[in-house]
């Protein structure tokens, strides 16, 4: 069985990293004791699919080092240090020098893919809304816009897939352990404080702003992280008893970006203030996820 869900994992991160995250970790956590079995044969599906032409050279990159390495070195450290919240990290960093290096060496091809896509979607659209010209209109600046988006802050983009990826898988892998993750209690460091105000000075910036604004995004699915494991601490129990009402949270989480950017200023604060003191944790370590 082990062979045949890291075969299913590596398709479905050719498809979705995203997805492949979630899925890799959520399952391949049952297989922690032969993670090296199986991610060596995660790895050797992506090369075949490289080498049989079906995943370019990006989404083989994708595929091998950005969920396979990554999940590897997330269970390894898992292993080691039984925190879940440093595992998270530290597989988190490396897909940011993993998206850094890809925007490096691949950014023509990021680019060029990126237009493909776009060219094709036009298309489309022309095709769709020739009879409606307005609407076309706004539905191609929409198009552009997002290309222009995609091409500025692709490293923040791939990062935040990466780390919801993460967070999810976790919360799923550590279900099915019999090391429980202590979502209530995450916490970061508050150092990250200070890599928070550096992003805000590059910023302000003009040469560096898209520099700035990246690390802005890199940061800001840390901070939710830690707004929604508040939430679980003060409300967890009463939403566990209300299922429907805990629908409709992530739902407008989900489809409400001020909801999201109140929790993430929740996180934020919570490093400052330590609002879990309130009820006396004051024994809880600050960085002990896990």
């Amino acid at each position: 069985m082990l062979y045949v869900v890291a075969v299913l994992a590596a398709f479905i991160t050719s498809l979705s990293p995203f997805g492949g995250m979630i899925f890799t970790l959520a399952y391949g956590g049952k297989y922690r004791e032969n993670i090296k079995k199986f991610i060596l044969t995660f790895i050797a599906v992506g090369l075949g699919l490289y080498f049989g032409r079906i995943i370019d050279t990006i989404t083989f990159v994708d595929v091998v080092f950005g969920i396979g390495v990554t999940v590897f070195a997330y269970f390894i450290i898992l292993r080691k240090t039984g925190n879940y919240l440093y595992a998270m990290l530290s597989a988190y960093g490396f897909n940011l020098v993993l998206a850094v290096i890809k925007q490096l060496l691949y950014g023509d091809l990021i680019r060029e893919n990126v237009s493909i896509v776009v060219d094709n979607y036009r298309k489309v659209m022309d095709a769709s809304l020739q009879n409606n010209p307005e609407q076309l209109n706004l539905v191609l600046q929409l198009i552009e816009t997002t290309q222009d988006l995609f091409t500025k802050y692709y490293v923040s983009i791939w990062a935040m897939s990466i780390i919801s990826g993460l967070y999810l898988g976790t919360l799923i892998a550590s279900k099915n352990s019999p090391h429980k993750l202590k979502h209530r209690f995450i916490r970061l460091r508050y150092e990250s404080i200070y890599l928070l105000l550096a992003a805000l000075i590059i910023v302000l910036i003009p040469s560096w702003q898209i520099l700035g604004i990246n690390a802005l995004l890199i940061l800001a699915p840390l901070f939710l992280i830690e707004g929604i494991s508040i939430l679980d601490f003060f409300l967890g129990d009463f939403f566990k008893k209300t299922k429907i009402l805990l629908f409709l949270l992530i739902v407008s989480m989900v489809f409400n970006y001020f909801i999201l950017s109140l929790i993430a200023l929740l996180g934020l604060l919570d490093i400052w203030f330590y609002f879990r003191k309130i009820e006396n944790m004051e024994d809880i370590d600050e960085v002990d996820s896990g």
